[in-house]
């Protein structure tokens, strides 16, 4: 709901938003290293969705697929 009040009152772009969620969270955090981005050698913390969190964010409101660390959850 966070993400969706930044895009919807705040007028920031999508993109952007989900990106301070994820890879920028991670460098606050400390763990850019290993976690905020996909690429080789870091923890595959993904979810998938149905739609176009772009265009429409309040998809994410609903994962499909949740893999932590590698391993499938939902």
């Amino acid at each position: 709901m966070e993400a969706d009040l930044w895009v919807h009152e705040l007028g920031m772009d999508p993109m952007t938003v989900i990106r301070k969620m994820t890879l920028d969270a991670a460098g606050v955090m400390g763990a850019a290293a290993e976690s905020g981005s996909l690429s080789g050698g870091k923890f595959a913390d993904i979810i998938a969705v149905r739609g176009d969190p772009l265009r429409h964010l309040d998809v994410l409101r609903e994962a499909r697929i949740v893999v932590k660390h590698g391993r499938r959850y939902k």
